[in-house]
């Protein structure tokens, strides 16, 4: 599966969609952060699952850098960390490099953090099939 894979996209959250008279949208930003990250996931060689009777369950591990500003007013970036993750398992999903539906994920560790000095900023991702028991 996916191991230790860094993602060089500044990490953005998943925003609720908006409501207008013509249909539901994202704003600019997220929508062009989907964009970019599942150009990137599509860039991979498929490491899709084997196909199996069942579908397979699937444990992430995510590690979100976000860019620091010059003078952060927090220790800590903004933006829930439950909306950072939501917006990569999504473009997994999307992208269908792993899974058919994140549904199938059903262990989730998750950190977010401001870049250290001379680092990247992205996400750190690892995705292990787990075995069904």
């Amino acid at each position: 599966m996916i191991s230790n894979l860094f993602i060089p996209i500044k990490p953005t959250p998943a925003s609720r969609p908006r409501i207008s008279r013509y249909g539901n949208y994202y704003p600019k930003g997220y929508t062009d952060f989907r964009k970019e990250i599942f150009r990137f996931f599509k860039g991979l060689s498929k490491q899709k699952f084997e196909e199996t009777k069942d579908k397979p369950m699937f444990g992430v591990e995510i590690e979100i850098i976000c860019k620091k500003p010059e003078k952060p007013t927090n220790a800590y970036p903004r933006g829930d960390i439950d909306n950072y993750v939501k917006a990569y398992l999504d473009s997994i999903t999307y992208a269908q490099i792993a899974w058919e539906d994140d549904i199938q994920v059903i262990s989730l560790k998750a950190s977010k953090r401001y870049q250290e000095d001379g680092e990247d900023y992205g996400a750190k991702l690892t995705i292990n099939r787990l075995l069904c028991t």
